[in-house]
């Protein structure tokens, strides 16, 4: 009865244990069957997930330089962004990106189609701390599902095996196996662990090592000697702009990359390299694949060695364009004309002390050219400085495409130009040249909507037969060119030894002028009418500076002004002539006679150079003159060459002497009616430009009758220079000037003269003034 009991028992027992079993098998392979696929899909999940924020922190890094530098318009730049936020060497469909700003704009949007599911990620764009958007990158998860259905196949059939065995092994054994596979699971688990983080550590580095050679423009290279193909970097094919291709490029064809003499010098540096065992690198310019030229700089060490023999050498590759174009760019304002492209005396100067030094060993001839272009003040001030700029850039054109380009040309500043001609040593051929350049510029040229006309003058000093140093090359060129200009212009004069005359002459005639204005001696005020209109009574006098000197005779304002101007002397005979002028005028009306206005020429020196307000007043208080019959004359070029606040502050503190001013040689400078308007001109004096164009052109007696309606609706006199001819006397009288000057009525004589000549008009008797003995320009 016992055993029939135990029986049950134990089949009981057996059942039992085989159900136990059966339910361990099961959830063995239960847990076998979804820990698995579930465990890599999350891992996998993971991982993908930290490439994906990795890849949107190195994006927005990207983006956030580009942004910063381009703050005020980068919403604006969705092609540009999406350029920025490409990763190389990333397979760009299994990922998009889009950039949002913060009020929820799309700025842009990647139109690749992903397969579900699909992660994202946002990275914000942060610039000096303030978020102006963000970005978000997207990629498929498809693969990494399809990756979890194959483990979870894998499972499966490994849960089915393990239900099996389990089922048939006794439990002890399955305890057994359980442990041990426990236990490998374990350390399977430790191990793909730590592989997994050495994995992530290892492409995170990869990638930072990449992001950084990207960030510096360095690549590295390798070279195994013998080899065809040398090792490139991604890096260093990105740098190179190297086509996609299956194999690498040969050496042969890299280094035929190289511009000018890079190629040469490229196997120089291996062959130095290898043969001297140092470290070396050059700076060359290279063609990319891409066709756009680089500035690289290409080191090279030796990387391994089989005893003495070199077998392999290595080295970096490094895009320094940037740099090299800033320092082009450096170098472009430190020798070149910024206006016309041209080189700058700077680098004439450097150029012109070679030249002589290879010219004085006999290793090449040389001549220099100075050019001076024939009436370009003319242009400059009749239209403007726009257009004086415009002719000068037009010059140095024709000059380079003249003039060969193994020759140096310069622009030496305003309208002065210099070609040095290397290897020239016959004075036919350097004249020829000179005859060429002086034609093409003589020729009519088309600048915006005027003509303009001009020429040139050229003085040629050769080398080393006209000057032991630059300087003296540089002065005897430009007195052959004074003699050139002085014979009539539009020609090229060859320096000779007695032209060292005329700069003597010019420095005895300083001298002597110097001499003049402090000890008086030979300075004289010839006066000039201007004639009331109607009624040609005489008003007033210009009051003009003759030099009678002790040897030469009269002296020509022409010569003598200019040397005046070039030093301080001007402030000194301007004072004199101001005073004498003031002295006779006021001798004349105690005398009894009528008073008259005196007009007297202001340079710029005396309103730049001496404190002219105290002057004029010192003057007018020395000789008793009343203040308003003093009027002082300016020039436009006089007022656009400074400061218009210093300008008014000067003409104010000369008007509040009582003083009159006149605007001379209006139209023919820097017109602004901003003169007329603000400064206190009570005379606007007409250029006789405009008075002898009237009669012969409708347009020029337009524009004059335009100029005395203009300075009578300003309230202002307006005195006509220049008048000769009948002609123009009745055009100036029909428009109603109200002053008259001119070679019809008077040209320039001694006060006594006249005088006498006012008197006569006095008396309406306007006979013509005869011409004084001695005759000088005004």
């Amino acid at each position: 009865m016992k055993r029939c009991s135990q029986k049950p028992n134990s089949v009981n027992q057996n059942q039992t244990i085989r159900h136990i079993l059966h339910v361990v098998a099961l959830c063995v392979a239960a847990l076998i069957f979804v820990s698995l696929p579930a465990g890599f899909g999350i891992l996998r999940t993971l991982d993908a997930q930290e490439a994906l924020a990795f890849k949107g922190r190195i994006s927005a890094g990207r983006i956030n330089k580009y942004i910063y530098a381009n703050s005020a318009l980068w919403e604006y730049q969705a092609n540009r962004l999406s350029e920025v936020a490409e990763l190389p060497g990333t397979d760009h469909s299994l990922f998009r990106q889009s950039i949002v700003t913060t009020d929820g704009r799309i700025v842009f949007s990647d139109a690749n189609p992903l397969e579900a599911p699909v992660a994202a990620h946002r990275e914000p764009l942060v610039i000096d701390g303030q978020v102006v958007g963000h970005l978000r990158i997207e990629a498929s998860f498809f693969a990494i599902l399809m990756q979890t259905l194959f483990v979870l196949l894998n499972a499966f059939v490994l849960a089915t095996l393990t239900y099996l065995t389990i089922r048939r092994w006794p439990l002890a054994l399955v305890d057994k196996t359980l442990r041990e596979l426990a236990d490998e699971e374990s350390k399977t688990h430790q191990a793909m662990h730590l592989l997994r983080q050495t994995d992530v550590l290892l492409r995170e580095r990869g990638e930072q090592l990449v992001a950084a050679q990207k960030l510096g423009r360095m690549a590295d290279w390798t070279l195994v000697i013998g080899d065809e193909k040398p090792f490139l970097s991604t890096i260093a094919l990105w740098l190179l702009r190297m086509p996609e291709r299956e194999d690498t490029p040969t050496l042969a064809e890299l280094i035929a990359l190289a511009e000018e003499d890079g190629a040469e010098r490229l196997e120089q540096l291996m062959a130095d390299v290898i043969r001297g065992g140092v470290m070396l690198s050059i700076d060359i310019r290279a063609r990319r694949g891409d066709g756009t030229i680089a500035d690289l700089a290409i080191s090279c060490q030796i990387a391994a060695r089989d005893g003495a023999r070199v077998t392999q050498i290595q080295g970096t590759i490094q895009d320094i364009s940037e740099r090299k174009d800033a320092e082009r760019r450096l170098e472009q304002l430190a020798f070149y004309d910024p206006l016309t492209g041209l080189a700058n005396r700077s680098l004439f100067q450097r150029q012109l002390n070679l030249a002589l030094v290879r010219a004085k060993k006999g290793e090449q001839p040389a001549s220099l050219l100075l050019i001076d272009l024939d009436r370009f003040k003319e242009v400059n001030d009749s239209l403007g400085h726009g257009t004086g700029d415009e002719l000068l850039v037009r010059v140095s054109q024709l000059l380079s495409r003249t003039i060969p380009k193994d020759q140096f040309i310069a622009r030496l500043g305003g309208d002065e130009f210099a070609i040095i001609l290397f290897g020239e040593r016959s004075r036919e051929r350097i004249d020829e040249v000179a005859r060429e350049v002086i034609s093409m510029l003589s020729k009519p040229m088309q600048l915006g909507r005027a003509e303009a006309l001009i020429g040139a003058s050229i003085g040629i000093s050769l080398l080393p037969d006209h000057g032991a140093s630059a300087d003296e090359l540089v002065k005897n060129a430009d007195l052959a060119l004074y003699r050139a200009k002085d014979q009539g212009r539009g020609r090229a004069v060859f320096f000779e030894q007695e032209m060292n005359r005329l700069i003597q002459h010019k420095m005895a005639l300083a001298r002597d002028l110097r001499a003049a204005a402090s000890e008086e001696g030979g300075l004289e005020v010839w006066l000039q009418p201007q004639l009331q209109s109607p009624g040609n009574r005489v008003v007033s006098f210009e009051a003009l500076m003759r030099w009678n000197h002790p040897v030469h005779g009269y002296v020509s304002p022409a010569e003598f002004i200019p040397i005046a101007e070039s030093s301080s002397i001007i402030c000194d005979i301007g004072s004199w002539i101001m005073r004498e002028s003031a002295r006779m005028a006021k001798a004349w009306i105690d005398a009894g006679g009528t008073p008259y206005e005196m007009a007297v020429n202001l340079s710029a020196a005396q309103i730049w150079q001496s404190n002219i307000e105290e002057d004029v007043a010192a003057i007018l208080a020395e000789t008793g003159l009343p203040p308003h019959l003093l009027c002082l004359e300016l020039t436009e070029s006089l007022l656009a060459d400074h400061a218009e606040g210093r300008v008014r502050r000067t003409l104010t503190g000369l008007k509040a002497l009582g003083v009159k001013l006149a605007l001379d040689d209006f139209g023919t400078g820097y017109s602004s009616l901003g003169y007329l308007i603000q400064l206190p001109f009570d005379k606007l004096k007409i250029d006789r430009l405009f008075v002898s164009e009237a009669p012969r052109s409708p347009r020029a007696r337009e524009v004059l009758q335009g100029i005395i309606a203009l300075g009578h609706g300003l309230g202002m006199k307006v005195v006509a220079e220049g008048v000769e001819t009948p002609e123009e006397l009745a055009l100036l009288q029909e428009f109603g000037c109200d002053q008259l000057q001119g070679f019809y009525f008077a040209r320039p004589s001694p006060p006594a003269m006249a005088f006498a000549y006012a008197l006569r008009t006095e008396l309406a008797k306007p006979a013509r003034l005869p011409a004084p003995a001695i005759i000088s320009a005004a």
